[in-house]
C-alpha cells in the first residue's frame, strides 16, 4: 500500500515545465482563483463553463505539484453549487454528483501527469485517455444515481459526452496556451 502512494505521489508530481517559485504560486493561487469564478464569471452555457474549467485543470497537470492540484480539481464544482447555474433548478442534484465530480477532474490530472508528463506519451493520445476515464466515470456515477431516482436523467448527457467535449477541448485549449507562452519564452 505504501509502494502505491509512493508511486502516485510521484505522479502527481510530475510536471512538463517548472515555473519559479514566485511565479508558480502566483499561476497557482489566479488558476484557484479562475477554478472557482468561472460559473460566476461566464454562467452559461456549461460547454464555455467546462472547457475553461478543463483547460485550468490540464494546464495545472503540466506544472503544478501534487498540493496544488488537489484544489484545483476542487473549487470549479464548489463554484458551481455556489452560483447554481449548471441546471438551474436541479443544482441540488449536483451535490450528489460532487464527489464523483472531483474524482473525474483528478482522473484527468492523473492522467496527462503519468501519461504525458510521466511516460512522455503523444499529448493528444494522453488527453484523449484522460478524457475518456473522466468522461465514463462520471456518465457510470450519473446512471448509477439516475437507478436511485438522486439526479435527473439531463444528468446522463451532462456528465457522459459533454464532459468528454469540454475535457478534451480544455485540453487542446490548455496544450494551444502552452505552446503559445513557450513561443513568448514565458514558459519552457
Amino acid at each position: 500500500m505504501v509502494a502505491f502512494a509512493d508511486g502516485a505521489a510521484e505522479v502527481l508530481d510530475a510536471r512538463i515545465f517548472r515555473l519559479g517559485e514566485r511565479f508558480e504560486h502566483a499561476g497557482f493561487l489566479a488558476l484557484c482563483f479562475l477554478s472557482f469564478m468561472v460559473p460566476f464569471l461566464l454562467g452559461h452555457p456549461q460547454l464555455l463553463v467546462g472547457i475553461a474549467v478543463n483547460a485550468f485543470l490540464v494546464l495545472a497537470a503540466l506544472n503544478m505539484d501534487s498540493k496544488k492540484v488537489v484544489p484545483l480539481a476542487l473549487l470549479p464544482s464548489i463554484g458551481a453549487i455556489a452560483r447554481g447555474v449548471l441546471f438551474g433548478p436541479f443544482t441540488f442534484a449536483l451535490v450528489y454528483m460532487v464527489p464523483f465530480i472531483w474524482a473525474g477532474n483528478m482522473a484527468l490530472i492523473f492522467a496527462m501527469k503519468f501519461l504525458f508528463a510521466g511516460r512522455k506519451t503523444d499529448y493528444l493520445i494522453s488527453l484523449g485517455a484522460g478524457s475518456l476515464v473522466k468522461a465514463g466515470f462520471l456518465f457510470s456515477a450519473a446512471y448509477a444515481m439516475l437507478q436511485f431516482s438522486l439526479v435527473p436523467a439531463l444528468f446522463l448527457e451532462a456528465m457522459g459526452v459533454v464532459q468528454l467535449i469540454t475535457a478534451v477541448a480544455g485540453g487542446l485549449l490548455a496544450f494551444a496556451l502552452w505552446k503559445a507562452g513557450a513561443r513568448l519564452g514565458i514558459i519552457g
